[in-house]
């Protein structure tokens, strides 16, 4: 089953274009995120699936690997076993998705080569989630002093590494979508049928490949909502930011201004997700509904930007990036 399962994955995955890729996994270890022997990771080969290097050392797209698996429907490879651990709030009630919680928040970003070089600036997006009704406690920056972005949306300091902790209050909000256009816009957008797959950072924000080619990424996904929206004549933009349980993805969503005023959240993203995890709460895909989680942690920034970054010598550098969102030992309510 997991052979035949994986041919059909290949069968529709998007491979990563060749300017863009990076062959970064060995067999062994493209075997161990499969979950499949020697023998049909060759089949796979031979029907197509791209690699570098000789036969029998061959070096695979850990992205190619990972979307492959995710929709191999086998249920025996890491990343759907990661997807369905990671997803399973969604099968929440609606009570649980919209009640008051608080969470530790940890965000570091460190030079990623063995040594750092000179005049190093550190960045790191602040989480905002009083943009959605919440409320940020016991803020730290590490280390202190330096300056804090224009806006007040990020730090910046001139060390190899920083880091930001905080006790984070979110909430989530139900709301209708008053406009029958924003509803319309919601629902041909789940018509689409797409996949949300992993993509290059210099595919992220590709808004043709959501029309060309049927996936998308967060960021991708909501520039296409959010330019419908704005074409409609309503005013939209897109926001990153966390999702707790799932500490490896900056999430995106829309924040939209609906027909009697009030901005609402549409989470075009979720809606792909809950479609591949069995039992979800309904309203994840109502397309009438503007449902915002309390998972979400929003920062003030739009897509295209980045929740942490790193520069030596005034120049872009490899960053290791640490987030962590734990259950805070505090009341949600508390100063809520």
């Amino acid at each position: 089953m997991t052979a035949a399962g994986l041919c059909r994955g290949l069968d529709t995955l998007f491979a990563v274009p060749p300017e863009h890729r990076l062959d970064d996994v060995d067999r062994a270890s493209a075997r161990q995120l499969l979950g499949c022997d020697d023998h049909t990771l060759s089949t796979l080969l031979d029907r197509g699936l791209q690699a570098s290097g000789e036969a029998g050392e061959e070096r695979f797209d850990s992205r190619d690997l990972f979307n492959l698996a995710l929709y191999s429907g086998t249920g025996a490879t890491v990343p759907e076993q990661a997807f369905a651990y990671s997803l399973r709030w969604m099968r929440s009630s609606t009570e649980e998705l919209l009640a008051p919680r608080a969470s530790r928040f940890a965000l570091r970003v460190a030079c990623a080569a063995d040594r750092c070089g000179p005049e190093p600036t550190s960045m790191l997006a602040l989480p905002r989630p009083e943009r959605l009704g919440g409320a940020v406690h016991d803020l730290t920056v590490e280390p202190a002093g330096g300056v804090t972005g224009p806006s007040g949306d990020t730090v910046v300091r001139t060390a190899s590494e920083l880091a930001i902790t905080a006790t984070v209050h979110t909430r989530g909000e139900q709301a209708e979508l008053r406009s029958p256009e924003l509803r319309a816009i919601a629902a041909e957008f789940a018509a689409m049928d797409l996949r949300w797959v992993k993509l290059p950072a210099a595919l992220q924000d590709d808004v043709d490949l959501v029309t060309g080619h049927g996936v998308a990424s967060c960021d991708s996904a909501s520039r296409y909502l959010a330019r419908r929206c704005v074409r409609a004549g309503f005013p939209a933009v897109t926001r990153i930011g966390w999702v707790v349980g799932m500490l490896d993805l900056v999430h995106a969503w829309v924040e939209v201004e609906d027909a009697d005023g009030v901005t609402k959240v549409i989470d075009p993203v979720f809606a792909l997700f809950s479609a591949t995890v069995r039992g979800t709460n309904p309203l994840l895909r109502d397309p009438a509904v503007a449902l915002r989680t309390n998972r979400l942690v929003p920062t003030g920034l739009s897509t295209g930007r980045a929740v942490a970054e790193h520069r030596c010598a005034d120049r872009p550098a490899a960053a290791r990036v640490t987030t962590k969102i734990l259950p805070a030992p505090t009341r949600p309510e508390e100063g809520s």
